[in-house]
């Protein structure tokens, strides 16, 4: 038979609740603590990575999802309309200024649309937008420069090179009217320079009467989400019968997506270790939540177990126990889940910026989230929590029958113990009373040791980062100097000059020193095809690459690729990781040794060792004083209708043949800091003037410095010699790697620090609880125990020896649970963090013991002293 009676438990429910007020107001600390906890934690990660976000944005220059480069008039429109596409912006560069006030960073003059202007920072906050003729908006900082007065109106004159990214014609200067300005943001890597579309177009046509191919246009697009962007912009290239992965294919429409998008990072980066890590910190957050609250219902199911045998009595069914208990939890959550859901915002957006300004990424960037992942992610996982917490206990509450419920005392069966003649002991009492109840004996140390755990992992984890490891990889010397051009990967006739090299050596003190060169003459290094396949794939179809292998010069089986030689000072070799061989012939003179650079992961592991040639093997170099390109049908020059198929000739080419004598890592902080196809090489500076008939020219210089004291001196004269935007150097340091270092554990410390003093709290909270409610839930049996002649100071004495052993057993669980989680982290963090290197250590759980031993005793005081205001005849009244 059906009955209606739920109107009836859901008034049963209500009365309950409202009879157990002090408990009601524990478990709603309790579930708004772990709302806090979730709410907090979102808050911050979430608002870490929108500003993070930010800050890349303005590095790369923009927010854009991603761009399709090089698209016609037809394709941007098909593009733009295609339904994964919400909002398209175009650009068009026509010229760049990398010389005079702008060395230090370039200003790119190009067209740019609303959307495109929007999304690059670059929208005028004084005046518009260029529209017509010869107006222009740029930022405040660039007038400056030019020595302009940022007022609309006034006439800007600018020199500029035409080129748009591919190509490079004749330099133009021309005066153009202020219509809008900006603010310049100091992260951006260029200075705007917008110019009106028919000023862009009337240049373009100037160069294409030049010979230059029309400019390129970029469509930069907003897709329909910023996660897997890669694959969005692919199917809309799939969908529009292009491909992405050819330069000469002009069906082909290639992609560039936005690094500045932590998903689209995730998306290359994300590995199974990766995912189990994630994984098990939501585990342990729900886990820490679900103890506190599963004991508060546990113990509140245990006080009522009476109540709920006599509804039994009276015919209430399991089934409608459970309901009562789980509809007291969803009660409770109203008022809970709503009050962690504020507080943890509130928390999250105080602390955001804390930790943005201890990291030293503030300025501007701070971003505190909105998202609806927020609030909705905090309340789901609330609730679960909430939920699967009070399953348990509704069992436990169904289960009993009436005749158990008036007997139950919340004592496990235990074994029948021997008498004793010798009297109770008070440490022996406690123990004894820690083992009635395994199970919440066992949730509260647990809850207590797994906040001990996690602040053992948090210093394990910031400790094991290995400063010596990351700061060899930014960089090798204490100091290099070189100029902008070199900083920013830029090709150019000119770097650091002798004199300039001079000058520093004389004012600084130099324990290393020495200068790296770039070989400034068109060299090759002849190679096997098949290692120079592997380097095309990458950016060719097989048909492509066959075709492209057709046209390359052979000799036999080898193929003369591309190459980027480096020559060196002999005192710089010993910055070289030798991996196979030895260096030693390249310092002896007159001689024809070559060291052949490898690329190694972040772990020093050799990438694909086949690649490279052997030790010991011949290797043949070409240079060329000229290089030029024939139609291989004619013979001739060739001229822009010749098709793809043309071959490279050389002019005054000379072949040298040099033995490799080692495969070396060399560090990327005194290289070309860029690859292409083809092999990198490091030859000895007089082998190199040598064989390119002196073409080797001073790239970097680099030194190092004795002691702190030289290197402050140093840091203070190259920040003097390199201040202004006038000045032609550039230079990096080790302290400047060491900030960035120390920012980034600090991040790392503070972030841990706020996640372990929640979780310590919750445990806190925990211990409180099960102290508290053991003292209400024994108060018959404590009077029993008065009355039968113990003291209120012994009463007291037994609980702090509870409250102790509570404290000593969290500390030996924390100790074994860091012994076996440690290493299987610290492999796990070694995976994920190439300077991270595992130590052991367990002194944060031996600093803890203080003031789980201070806890263990005041906590216990506290309680009792507050339910001992009574007589023991009211409390035996009351037990009733």
């Amino acid at each position: 038979m059906n009955v209606k009676n739920r109107k009836c438990i859901r008034k049963l429910s209500l009365k309950s609740l409202y009879a157990n007020r002090r408990r009601n107001l524990i478990a709603i600390f309790a579930i708004a603590l772990t709302t806090l906890l979730f709410t907090s934690m979102f808050t911050i990660v979430l608002s870490l990575n929108a500003s993070y976000e930010t800050y890349q944005f303005r590095q790369v220059g923009g927010y854009a999802h991603g761009t399709f480069k090089d698209v016609s008039p037809e394709q941007a429109e098909r593009i733009a309309a295609h339904p994964k596409v919400k909002a398209a912006g175009a650009r068009k560069v026509i010229g760049i200024t990398a010389d005079g006030v702008f060395s230090k960073t370039p200003a790119e003059i190009s067209y740019m649309d609303a959307n495109c202007t929007k999304w690059s920072y670059a929208t005028p906050t004084t005046g518009r937008m260029p529209e017509s003729g010869k107006e222009v908006a740029m930022d405040a900082a660039a007038l400056q420069l030019l020595g302009v007065t940022p007022e609309l109106g006034a006439e800007v004159t600018v020199s500029y090179s035409i080129t748009d990214k591919d190509q490079t014609a004749f330099t133009v200067t021309d005066t153009f009217t202020l219509v809008g300005y900006w603010d310049y943001d100091e992260l951006m890597p260029v200075h705007y320079i917008n110019i009106s579309r028919d000023y862009a177009d009337d240049i373009e046509a100037q160069a294409v009467k030049t010979g230059l191919q029309p400019f390129r246009t970029d469509l930069n697009v907003m897709m329909a989400s910023s996660t897997n962007i890669q694959g969005q912009m692919e199917q809309v290239d799939t969908d529009l019968g292009y491909t992405w992965d050819s330069y000469t294919d002009p069906n082909s429409v290639r992609i560039g997506v936005n690094w500045g998008y932590t998903s689209s990072q995730l998306e290359s980066q994300l590995d199974p270790e990766l995912m189990v890590a994630i994984a098990a910190f939501l585990l342990l957050v729900i886990f820490t939540g679900y103890l506190i609250i599963y004991n508060i219902f546990q113990i509140s199911v245990v006080g009522d177990i009476r109540f709920y045998g006599l509804l039994k009595t009276i015919g209430t069914t399991p089934r409608q126990l459970k309901r009562i208990i789980r509809q007291q939890a969803l009660l409770l959550c109203l008022i809970g889940i709503p009050a962690g859901l504020l507080l943890g915002y509130g928390i999250g957006a105080v602390l955001v910026p804390v930790v943005l300004h201890s990291i030293q990424l503030d300025t501007g960037i701070t971003t505190i989230s909105t998202s609806p992942v927020i609030f909705l992610g905090s309340m789901l996982f609330a609730l679960l929590t909430v939920l699967l917490s009070c399953s348990k206990p509704g069992k436990m509450a169904a289960k009993v029958s009436p005749v158990e419920a008036t007997k139950y005392t919340d004592v496990m069966q235990t074994k029948k113990k021997r008498r004793s003649i010798r009297g109770a002991k008070l440490h022996q009492m406690a123990f004894a009373n820690l083992g009635r109840n395994k199970k919440k004996t066992v949730l509260v140390v647990l809850s207590l040791a797994l906040s001990v755990t996690l602040f053992n992992a948090l210093c394990a984890f910031v400790g094991g980062f290995s400063m010596e490891k990351y700061v060899s990889s930014m960089t090798c010397a204490d100091f290099i100097v070189s100029t902008p051009d070199y900083f920013r990967y830029n090709p150019t006739d000119e770097f650091i000059t002798p004199e300039q090299i001079e000058e520093i050596a004389a004012n600084t003190k130099a324990s290393l020193s020495g200068t790296g060169y770039a070989v400034r003459k068109p060299a090759y290094l002849w190679m096997t095809e098949d290692a120079l396949r592997q380097d095309y794939a990458r950016y060719e179809s097989a048909e492509q690459l066959d075709s492209h292998m057709s046209r390359m010069e052979h000799r036999g089986n080898m193929v003369m690729g591309d190459t980027r030689i480096e020559a060196l000072d002999n005192s710089l070799f010993d910055k070289l990781q030798v991996l196979d061989g030895d260096i030693s012939p390249m310092l002896e003179p007159d001689n024809n040794a070559i060291a052949i650079a490898v690329s190694l992961d972040d772990y020093g592991n050799l990438l694909n060792p086949e690649y490279y040639p052997k030790v010991g093997d011949t290797i043949t170099a070409t240079y060329a004083d000229d290089v030029k390109y024939i139609d291989s049908r004619t013979g001739e020059l060739r001229t822009e209708d010749t098709p793809e198929g043309y071959m490279k000739k050389l002019y005054g080419a000379r072949d040298v043949e040099y033995t490799v004598c080692a495969l070396v890592n060399l560090p990327n902080s005194m290289s070309y800091r860029y690859s292409g196809v083809g092999y990198d090489a490091v030859l000895s500076v007089d082998t190199a003037q040598r064989d390119s008939g002196g073409a080797a020219i001073p790239m970097l210089y680099l030194f190092d410095t004795a002691d702190e004291v030289d290197e402050a001196e140093a840091e203070q004269y190259l920040s003097k010699l390199t201040a202004g935007e006038f000045s032609p150097l550039m230079y990096e340091s080790k302290a400047t790697a060491r900030s960035e270092f120390a920012q980034f554990r600090q991040m790392f410390l503070l972030i841990g620090g706020i996640l372990c003093a929640i979780i310590g709290l919750v445990g806190l909270l925990n211990f409180f609880n099960a102290m508290m409610t053991g003292i209400l839930s024994r108060r018959r049996e404590f009077a029993v125990l008065q009355a039968v002649g113990m003291t209120n100071r012994q009463l007291k004495t037994m609980l702090i020896y509870e409250g102790l052993f509570y404290a000593m057993s969290s500390v030996a669980a924390a100790f074994i649970l860091s012994l076996a989680v440690g290493p299987l982290a610290g492999k796990m963090l070694g995976s994920m963090f190439w300077f991270f290197e595992y130590r052991f250590t367990i002194l944060p759980v031996l600093l803890t013991i203080p003031v789980f031993l201070l806890l263990g005793w005041l906590i216990p005081c506290m309680m009792y002293d507050n339910a001992a205001k009574c007589s023991v005849v009211e409390q035996l009244r009351d037990a009733q």
